[in-house]
């Protein structure tokens, strides 16, 4: 079944594979256009599943959380402008990209014994423990930082700063 950007997908197949080749990477051309294709409607579900973004939604019924209005977008300088933004931000195309090549690899986030809350896992001699406030789940902070900007800071990202 062939993808449909802003239907199924942030990014065409054609789109995603220029920007893989731009990095020159193997394991994205190497795969079929039915797999990469399985990826990229993962990654955009991931996407629209795991951030929050500026802005609202312009159509209730939409199959994607992009397009958005009243989008507070920031220059850099603490300055921001509300812009209603009718297309896919490159951004969101980028991070749709980078997420589908893990998903080239399995699942991103694949269902986890007792909801992955490991505390200590000993095979002989190797031995890994986690923080006790360590997510439980893998995260993808290059993605997050390709999003910057379109996102929300979340109670999973912001940082406080006691003085």
């Amino acid at each position: 079944m062939t993808i449909t950007v802003g239907t199924d997908v942030y990014v065409s197949l054609a789109d995603a594979d220029t920007y893989w080749s731009n990095k020159n990477n193997s394991t994205w051309s190497a795969a079929s256009d039915a797999d990469k294709e399985k990826a990229l409607r993962e990654a955009t579900q991931f996407l629209d599943g795991a951030f929050t973004y500026i802005g609202v939604m312009t159509d209730f019924e939409q199959p994607l959380a992009w397009p958005r209005s009243n989008a507070v977008i920031h220059t850099g300088n603490y300055a921001g402008a509300v812009y209603d933004v009718d297309e896919i931000p490159q951004k969101l195309k980028d991070a749709n990209c980078e997420l589908a090549l893990e998903c080239l690899s399995g699942r991103i986030l694949p269902a986890k014994e007792r909801g992955g809350a490991i505390k200590r896992e000993k095979v002989d001699v190797l031995e890994v423990e986690y923080s006790d406030f360590a997510p439980s789940k893998k995260t993808y902070d290059f993605v997050a930082l390709i999003l910057r900007g379109l996102t929300m800071a979340t109670s999973n990202t912001a940082k406080l700063i006691r003085t």
